[in-house]
């Protein structure tokens, strides 16, 4: 194909997505993208039209995480949707044809190079360790189609599956909801209690400070393996690096020491998950074990008299992202992994809340005389998680089990905080999924008190609004910033100030503070103690006179006014005043994009960003 030619596609293959939001059926560039993925089965490589709808949608980028927000944009979404339902229609065909699944393999390593999504060394690795279980989903699901498998996996890109077996509901108890009654603000004076919120951890047990920062291994670098200096700059800062590294020992140590210092009246922790490094291509069971298991161990001699309720991350699986199913046995049980979690966090959690962790990564427990925590586990509504291809319906009926528990917790007049790894408005959260977790967060609105996530390592919220009177903000989410600095980032933590421990109490978030490490000041200096400091004080920096969520909502509004100085202030600690960020700046584009983040509790239904 002539370089007119490829033009001359590309041009019509996004304005095809442009005009229709798809590809149109039997088009002229479905085909050529057909013919080309047929081709680099036979051969193990692509061809020049896929190559250049890779560079030109700057595939690699989005795959990184470097494009913040770009992938919901009307032009992007569509064509890597389109692209994407053609390749794995391809793919579909060969394994139906009885192609090995091995020489399948083979070509994705080659096609994932060609376009630039990682190394031979990254690409060879991570898809011969997911093959297994990948091929296995693939040839034991029935009626997979290149768009229900676009649509599962690639959710956070707009792709739709159109299988109505994607489409489910929750049974939830049949109780009335009670009327609603927005919670009184506690008395001056009342009790509160103070709660660390520690996220995205991403602990590397083999960071090498000046090392290879800039390795050729894009996804992280920072260690022994990742080759020699090209530059002196290249170097890995002692104390973490804003490129693709993540937290060594010494990084977390000193923030837990400081914590322990600055906050010695802790109450309790939670604890959101994304514990194991971003190294993908090359971990293991064994590998991810001990990460967990030093990481663990860490926050116990810190913090050895505060409860710590945890949350499972999706980096904690082998390979990364794969929670297969509770009843999957054999090869693929995830046992390995859940037994391991309850003996690490008995220290913390009461002997009966074993069984459900053991079961499927989730559990429930009184932590106060009327306040409990239910931590869910949200790889079920991961679209990463190909586990979701064979069956997505309520995975360990986790939803099921949710709405059981809050219909209890209503009955004995608890209050509830629900904890889990992803924001259930992350647009990598499969829709129906976030609808149904939705639905029961409306329905028990009054017994929940917060919600509380990590997965993004931004600082943000998360506005969830009832669809039955859309101007009524129900609730708040708040999304922890990460401790990794993984990437362009400044480490950081969250401290909440929460009404107390006493009768009536609401439980409510009364005001958080968001420290953080400045990564340049820190490395200037690498021999000196690092100095984490108080970046802002929620209700002070915004002018909040508290943090109802009509309060937070009146906020969004207010940033989305035209240059909106209290937007600029958002951007600066939603990005915890990393220098990386900052020199990027926020246009209108991203400006939209973030507003849209936050209005945003349920992945079926994006209609409410139209405001922006």
């Amino acid at each position: 194909m002539g370089a007119k030619r490829v033009c001359e596609a590309l041009l019509l293959l996004t304005a095809l997505a442009c005009a229709n939001g798809t590809l149109f059926e039997d088009s002229p560039v479905q085909e050529a993208l057909r013919q080309e993925f047929q081709d680099a089965l036979q051969t193990g490589h692509t061809g020049p039209l896929m190559k250049r709808v890779a560079q030109k949608m700057d595939l690699a980028s989005i795959m990184k995480g470097d494009l913040e927000g770009q992938h919901l944009d009307g032009i992007r979404g569509p064509v890597i949707c389109g692209t994407c339902q053609v390749g794995v229609n391809e793919v579909l065909h060969a394994i139906e044809n009885g192609t090995d699944p091995i020489a399948i393999a083979n070509m994705i390593v080659n096609v994932c190079v060609d376009l630039g999504f990682g190394s031979q060394v990254f690409c060879e690795n991570f898809i011969m360790i997911a093959e297994p279980q990948v091929f296995w989903v693939l040839e034991n699901t029935e009626g997979l189609t290149g768009k229900d498998v676009c649509g599962m996996l690639l959710v956070g890109f707009g792709c739709n599956t159109d299988n109505p077996d994607r489409v489910w509901e929750v049974t939830l108890p049949a109780v009335p909801k009670p009327p609603v009654t927005p919670p009184p603000l506690p008395a001056p004076g009342a009790p509160v209690m103070k709660v660390l919120h520690l996220a995205d951890t991403h602990y590397d047990l083999y960071y090498l400070p000046g090392s290879n920062a800039e390795c050729g291994e894009s996804y992280h670098c920072c260690r022994a393996e990742s080759g020699p200096l090209e530059t002196p700059e290249a170097a890995a800062g002692y104390w973490g690096d804003y490129r693709n590294c993540d937290a060594p020992r010494w990084l977390l140590e000193s923030m837990y020491a400081h914590i322990s210092e600055q906050h010695p009246d802790l109450d309790f922790i939670v604890w959101t998950g994304d514990i194991v490094p971003h190294n993908v291509w090359n971990t293991s069971r064994a590998g991810n074990l001990d990460t967990i298991r030093e990481a663990v161990q860490m926050v116990k001699d810190y913090f050895p008299d505060v409860p710590v309720f945890p949350a499972i991350g999706n980096h904690e699986s082998h390979p990364v992202n794969a929670f297969p199913q509770p009843y999957i046995e054999g090869e693929f049980d995830i046992s390995w992994l859940y037994d391991e979690i309850v003996t690490l966090w008995q220290t913390w959690l009461p002997e009966e809340v074993a069984a459900s962790i053991a079961y499927s990564g989730f559990y429930s427990t009184l932590i106060k005389p009327g306040l409990r925590i239910l931590s869910i586990n949200s790889n079920y509504c991961y679209g990463f998680n190909w586990w979701l291809l064979y069956d997505d319906v309520d995975p360990a009926s986790e939803l099921e089990w949710m709405g059981s528990e809050l219909q209890a917790a209503e009955d004995a007049g608890e209050k509830v905080y629900l904890i889990s790894h992803h924001p259930p408005g992350h647009e990598d959260c499969t829709r129906t999924w976030s609808h149904q977790y939705n639905r029961i967060i409306l329905r028990y609105e009054s017994t929940i008190a917060g919600l509380f996530y990590g997965h993004t390592h931004k600082d943000h919220f998360m506005m969830v609004y009832d669809p039955d009177e859309p101007s009524r903000a129900a609730h708040v989410g708040y999304v922890a910033q990460s401790q990794t600095p993984y990437h362009k980032l400044n480490p950081g933590y969250k401290v909440y100030t929460v009404d107390g421990d006493y009768e009536g109490s609401s439980y409510r978030v009364l005001d958080h503070d968001n420290y953080i490490l400045d990564l340049d000041e820190a490395n200037a200096n690498a021999t000196a103690d690092p100095r984490f400091f108080l970046l802002y004080t929620a209700k002070e920096e915004y002018g909040l006179a508290d943090l109802t969520p009509a309060s937070w909502s009146a906020l969004v509004d207010k940033m989305n006014e035209t240059d909106s100085e209290v937007f600029n202030t958002y951007f600066k600690n939603y990005i915890k005043n990393a220098r990386p960020y900052m020199e990027e700046g926020c246009d209108q584009n991203c400006k939209s994009n973030l507003l849209c983040r936050l209005v945003i509790s349920d992945t079926s239904d994006y209609s409410r960003c139209d405001n922006y």
